[in-house]
């Protein structure tokens, strides 16, 4: 199991952190903003000031698999590319602790993004492990 350290509360702004609004915008109905604002049960494993780290609803598919998703709501890696890069660098941070792993986010149905709130999945990897990634096929496809 990747252990994150432990949970801390961030109150002072993070070197490089995008400014945040004075109300953060939030979508209502959606789980990673009633998340963020601690109306719906989460494992936090890490906050910054722009971020949160939780643990995967049903696990995770690999010991250690964490969602990083940014405190404002965004749909998707394209809507706002300063948002997008704030999460990668909080998802960067815990991959440099995890080791081998994928740091992976999807945009839209078609890419299997199933929630409409930005997330990085950083799972760690190790030889053997058998996960296969979406695009990589159980066997070669036909030409």
């Amino acid at each position: 199991m990747v252990s994150y350290g432990e949970f801390r509360e961030v109150t002072e702004e993070a070197p490089g952190a995008r400014p945040q609004p004075s109300r953060s915008p939030r979508r209502s109905g959606c789980p990673f903003c009633l998340i963020v604002c601690g109306r719906a049960p989460a494992t936090v494993l890490r906050e910054w000031p722009d971020a949160v780290a939780i643990r995967p609803r049903h696990g995770g598919v690999t010991a250690g698999h964490v969602l990083v998703i940014p405190r404002v709501h965004v749909a998707d890696v394209a809507e706002d590319p300063v948002v997008s890069a704030a999460t990668m660098l909080r998802a960067a941070e815990l991959a440099a602790e995890a080791g081998d792993c994928n740091v992976i986010t999807s945009r839209g149905p078609a890419a299997t993004q199933t929630v409409r709130h930005l997330h990085l999945h950083v799972v760690p990897r190790a030889e053997g492990d058998g996960l296969l990634l979406p695009w990589t096929a159980a066997r070669p496809a036909e030409t």
